[in-house]
């Protein structure tokens, strides 16, 4: 008596082919676990996670090729040149996956992003900077400084314009001030200028710890090439312009750089209550 089939395939071969598949995932996982927790604290959670994926991938890739292959036997030529149209409905309907697993590949040769880099989506208004805590082959994981966790599609991050505050080694914070025309312009920036240069994370005036992290940042060669190989500490002086003048009051621009994002508007805050604070002092009143 024949063993029964199912869509010509042996039906304990089937069960069979099910059995390496659980056994796949499940080898797969382990040796992710594995990994990660001789690696995290030898190289970091960055590189560690990498090379996590990479196994895992593999592992996966070698079991279901060879559930394929060996054990349900099947023909892949054979196979596809029967399927036909159906063939190519299933391509069509799969097309976003293969595009987001290419972009993954892509984003993974370039390294335009790594894990735990601070990042922001440009093209998207609603977007904040984000940490990116996880990439797989089709999606990346980020975390907002509200907390929030993001999943996007590979694709996404290829086709559109990214800002790597982490490779950049620090940013610049512009905030508008609005002043009555009636206060005294000097002493307002004066007194600004004063705050910024007291700040201890405002640059150029960082010392300890914060010196040595941002003198490393510059030293990276991706960055004096935009510096075009300056690393003068000047070039983050605060600036204090004149953005707009209406027949009521005058808006200044506060221009400084900072060198964690994730810090930016803490650094914003106690700024600008320090600046209220003198300014009242001074008898002046911001409108």
């Amino acid at each position: 008596m024949a063993n029964p089939t199912i869509l010509g395939i042996d039906l304990y071969d089937l069960i069979l082919f099910l059995g390496v598949l659980v056994l796949t995932i499940a080898l797969a996982r382990i040796s992710y676990a594995l990994v990660r927790r001789v690696l995290d604290l030898r190289v970091g959670k960055r590189g560690s996670k990498v090379t996590a994926n990479l196994l895992q991938y593999v592992v996966l890739g070698v079991g279901v090729g060879y559930g394929v292959l060996e054990v349900l036997k099947l023909d892949m030529a054979a196979m596809a040149a029967s399927l036909g149209l159906v063939g190519i409905a299933v391509a069509f309907s799969s097309q976003q996956i293969i595009q987001n697993f290419v972009a993954g590949l892509l984003v993974g040769i370039d390294r335009r992003i790594r894990l735990e880099d601070w990042i922001e989506i440009s093209d998207d208004p609603s977007n904040k900077p984000s940490r990116v805590v996880d990439m797989a082959l089709t999606r990346t994981v980020l975390r907002d400084t509200n907390g929030r966790i993001i999943i996007v599609p590979n694709s996404y991050l290829v086709t559109s314009r990214l800002v790597n505050y982490t490779q950049s080694g620090f940013v610049m914070v512009s905030i508008p001030f609005p002043l009555p025309l009636t206060a005294d312009r000097k002493v307002v920036e004066n007194i600004i200028m004063h705050v910024l240069e007291e700040h201890h994370k405002v640059l150029p005036n960082v010392q300890g710890e914060e010196y040595t992290a941002l003198q490393t940042a510059l030293r990276l060669t991706r960055l004096k090439r935009l510096l075009d190989n300056k690393v003068d500490l000047g070039q983050f002086h605060p600036q204090i312009l004149v953005q707009e003048i209406t027949v009521l009051r005058a808006t200044l621009s506060i221009r400084f750089w900072v060198r964690e994002v994730k810090d930016r508007d803490a650094i914003v805050s106690e700024i600008l209550n320090t600046v209220l604070d003198r300014l009242e002092s001074q008898g002046i009143r911001p409108n």
